[in-house]
């Protein structure tokens, strides 16, 4: 096998720099083309974003549509507890029937109180309800000659949305 001649080595050296270089203008070029739509694309969507805020901030006030406050997350139940001892009287004074009542006795931020479920309790009726009705989720019952009632919380399912009271005693 013979050697190249430094001249010929020269002369590949050569052509394959040229190939090189061609290939890198080929690539760029392609590169080019492909950004193109890309960058057209963003600069309408941009342009498209402006003009909505644009055509919306011109509604005269009274076009725009007016923002609901939030919603409550319970409303207020117009209720009154009574706790006489061993029982406890619960009026609904509301004119709306509460369902699905959740009553608890002594609720706390980090542990459960004693519950108790009804299922409605009609408008302006009032329940009586034995102290030792209550348990907890372990089954323990509420005794009222050895714990104090201190509070109780009701939370409901009304016509007008869900529903809360919060009540206490010294």
């Amino acid at each position: 096998m013979s050697e190249l001649s430094p001249e010929e080595k020269k002369k590949i050296f050569e052509e394959e720099k040229t190939r090189i270089e061609a290939q890198e203008r080929v690539r760029k070029q392609i590169d080019k083309k492909k950004t193109k739509p890309a960058t057209i694309g963003c600069l309408a969507l941009i342009i498209l974003i402006v003009l909505v805020v644009i055509i919306n901030s011109l509604k005269p006030p009274s076009e725009q549509e007016p923002k609901a406050p939030p919603k409550p997350l319970y409303i207020a139940l117009n209720a009154s507890v009574i706790f006489t001892g061993t029982q406890f009287e619960i009026t609904n004074n509301d004119n709306f029937s509460w369902s699905n009542v959740k009553l608890e006795i002594n609720p706390g931020l980090l542990k459960s109180g004693y519950k108790l479920n009804v299922r409605v309790m009609s408008a302006g009726n009032t329940y009586t309800v034995g102290a030792m009705q209550f348990a907890k989720p372990d089954g323990t019952r509420f005794n009222p000659f050895s714990m104090k009632a201190q509070s109780i919380s009701i939370y409901c399912n009304t016509s007008k949305g869900d529903g809360s009271y919060h009540g206490s005693w010294k």
